[in-house]
């Protein structure tokens, strides 16, 4: 029975997924007619777009709010076999295994949805941005957008590499400072803690340049076609807010990179303990 509502949920949440994403998607073609109505000063048609918008708002933020719910209902559902699991083991033996056991059980299954949730997102949203985008541009326009996700990924790689094994060492010695309160553990912990909060910087100094960047690249690539009359600025608008999002959900992995060295640290602890 436990097993049936957990794919129950999953479904409901993959549901809500695809849903969400065709929202997100009526909101690109939408911005078109928002802005052209703007621009032709036409009143009631503005207030028309900015109805549905409310509305589709709405919507998404209800989805927002059962997605979350569903998501840590179905993480909690996989903590209880991993606890049970972890809890037949020899835990005791193992550098900080009741921590393991109390907090890895947990955050492993919550940061597996929460990548999983992520990704199938960021592909949905590809998928629907660059039909958009191809029904006002040729492909070429493809090109930049993808290149510079590319390197921008590459890059957030090698940066935010270190943190897989700080993470892990930095739960080691929180650990063994919990067990015995001294100053030599506490060292162990104020130095971890400063090299990994070091190479959290670099990473996040690198996320906010990339980040802010891309907001400007759509706008660049866009003048000439608008400045010499071939795309209305409703559509400019359009196309400028779609590349944005293209780009921005291309880019999933460099905004997750901590995410994902704190799952397979996690990962990582709960393979020694024998749970996964």
């Amino acid at each position: 029975m436990r097993l049936f509502r957990a794919k129950l949920f999953i479904t409901v949440l993959i549901l809500l997924l695809i849903i969400d994403c065709s929202l997100s998607g009526f909101i690109a073609v939408w911005r078109e007619w928002y802005w052209q109505a703007l621009v032709d000063k036409k009143f009631y048609l503005w207030l028309w777009y900015v109805g549905q918008f409310s509305v589709i708002a709405l919507i998404s933020c209800f989805i927002a709010g059962m997605s979350s719910y569903i998501s840590n209902i179905v993480g909690l559902h996989y903590r209880t076999g991993f606890t049970k699991k972890g809890l037949q083991l020899d835990y005791t033996k193992i550098e900080g295994g009741n921590q393991r056991v109390q907090q890895d059980c947990n955050d492993y299954p919550q940061l597996l949805i929460q990548l999983i949730l992520g990704l199938g997102r960021s592909i949905i949203m590809i998928g629907v941005f660059v039909i958009v985008i191809a029904y006002q541009l040729p492909v070429q326009y493809f090109i930049l957008p993808i290149v510079y996700t590319v390197i921008g990924t590459y890059l957030a790689a090698k940066i935010s590499k270190p943190l897989i094994n700080l993470n892990y060492i930095n739960q080691v010695v929180e650990a063994k400072f919990r067990q015995i309160l001294n100053k030599i553990n506490y060292i162990e912990v104020h130095k971890n803690n400063r090299l990994l909060y070091k190479n959290l910087k670099y990473l996040n100094y690198f996320q906010s340049f990339f980040n802010q960047i891309t907001i400007i690249i759509p706008h660049i690539m866009l003048l000439f076609v608008y400045f010499s009359g071939k795309i209305t600025f409703g559509i400019f608008m359009q196309v400028a807010s779609s590349m944005n999002e293209l780009i921005s959900n291309m880019s999933y992995f460099i905004n997750s990179f901590d995410v994902i060295n704190r799952f397979i640290s996690c990962r990582k602890r709960l393979k020694e303990l024998g749970v996964i």
